[in-house]
């Protein structure tokens, strides 16, 4: 918000209208988008988080967070990690699965659908505003986890390979599952990640090589996401937006989202989705149904219980 690319939504039109005013703004332009339930959260990776001991002090560079991941693929291979397709995987391809694990990677989770980013900015922390990110990656190279195409060579050959890249271009790149699990496909998900950079942002997000230029300011967002016909004044471009979702508005976003089919069984179909939902108390488990208690379930069949037969043809005997 203070460094001229945030906005604060007035209400749940304004949110859903950022949204679409966003995506066309200009033609033929690609965005991908983030969510996060707490807006005062900065912007990092999980394994750039994990090496912050004081904020006070300079933040990780990228000889640390590189000898860190390097350390954390080579004992996940000695894990046994990495070979599930019956041949070695990838640096990358292994990143992204550790990542999609929750372990500490310079990976960030992002997704192509802006409602999917939004469900996680309304989800959780109600007392909180919280945010939707989008991100301009039209220019940014695309990897693949595993390259159908790539030749022998070695491990980390590919993620060398587009960190390099990214350091000398100055920007980030983007990590797509090639066989992405359920998780990832009914949340469209992806990767944003990219070279650590030697100066830090002023946006709220650290660790990505961002080139975003001059921030279009609290008026011209403003009038990019007021109602009515568009107007003189808006920015011609936007390479990065975030969307301030305030607390009362949360619940409300959600409840229209589900319209859209975003909510948490669509989102974690899979049994660690289920885990987590139990949880915290989002499964459904009162009122108790009316059951059948096992010793009384006589159609159920299988076995008779110990002494049934006896006690039928007259009690059971005694010893």
């Amino acid at each position: 918000m203070r460094s001229g690319w945030g906005h604060r939504a007035d209400s749940q039109d304004e949110v859903f209208r950022a949204v679409s005013r966003i995506v066309t703004l200009s033609a033929h332009r690609r965005y991908v988008w983030r969510g996060c339930a707490d807006s005062a959260f900065r912007v990092r990776s999980s394994l750039l988080r994990s090496l912050v001991v004081d904020e006070a002090e300079p933040l990780p560079d990228e000889r640390l967070v590189r000898q860190h991941e390097v350390a954390m693929l080579r004992e996940a291979r000695e894990w046994g990690l990495g070979v599930e397709s019956g041949t070695p995987a990838s640096d990358l391809a292994l990143l992204a699965q550790l990542q999609r694990h929750g372990l500490p990677t310079r990976l960030l989770d992002v997704t192509d659908n802006p409602m999917t980013a939004l469900w996680s900015a309304c989800e959780g922390a109600d007392d909180r505003p919280g945010v939707l990110m989008a991100f301009d990656v039209t220019a940014l190279p695309t990897h693949d986890t595993v390259d159908p195409h790539r030749a022998p060579g070695p491990l980390d050959r590919s993620l060398r390979a587009a960190l390099r890249q990214s350091a000398v271009e100055s920007r980030p790149f983007l990590v797509r599952p090639t066989v992405p699990d359920a998780r990832m496909r009914a949340q469209e998900g992806l990767f944003l990640s990219g070279a650590v950079p030697a100066s830090p942002g002023a946006t709220g997000i650290d660790g990505l090589p961002l080139r975003l230029g001059t921030p279009p300011g609290k008026e011209r967002l403003a009038v990019l996401f007021g109602e009515g016909a568009r107007r003189a004044g808006r920015p011609a471009a936007l390479p990065f937006c975030a969307v301030v979702v305030p607390a009362r508005l949360k619940a409300t976003v959600r409840a229209h989202l589900t319209a859209l089919n975003r909510t948490r069984r669509v989102l974690f179909p899979d049994v660690a989705g289920f885990r987590d939902a139990y949880r915290g108390e989002h499964v459904a488990l009162h009122p108790l149904p009316d059951v059948v208690p096992a010793q009384d379930d006589t159609e159920a069949g299988g076995s008779q219980l110990p002494g049934l037969e006896t006690g039928l043809r007259g009690g059971p005997q005694r010893r």
